[in-house]
């Protein structure tokens, strides 16, 4: 369960990064992005990915490191195909993410 926390916390950053961008917000959500908002998208993003790398490098060890990278190029494509493809999706994809973050977290916190 730890390695899907970490998936979905880098998965959950990138998709951060890419909602801090005017046009991607705008076709996600219809309305027009504000500075703050933008400004807690980056704060949010890279908060979380330093908390996937730290917690892929506590439990693995070095190996956590390629681990991270294996994360992050597999968060990106599937982002990338996203964004491309099902804009419209974008936010049932994110409320499932976070929806699995919680319980990987809760079943990690348990066990």
């Amino acid at each position: 369960m730890m390695e899907l926390m970490q998936f979905s916390l880098c998965f959950m950053a990138f998709n951060c990064f890419a909602l801090a961008k005017f046009n991607h917000f705008r076709e996600v959500f219809k309305k027009k992005l504000t500075d703050k908002q933008r400004h807690s998208f980056l704060t949010t993003g890279w908060i979380t990915i330093l908390l996937s790398l730290v917690l892929s490098v506590l439990s693995e060890g070095g190996y956590g490191a390629l681990l991270f990278c294996g994360y992050m190029a597999l968060s990106v494509l599937m982002l990338m195909i996203l964004y491309s493809f099902t804009v419209s999706w974008v936010k049932h994809i994110s409320i499932l993410n976070l929806s699995i973050l919680l319980l990987s977290c809760f079943s990690v916190m348990i066990f």
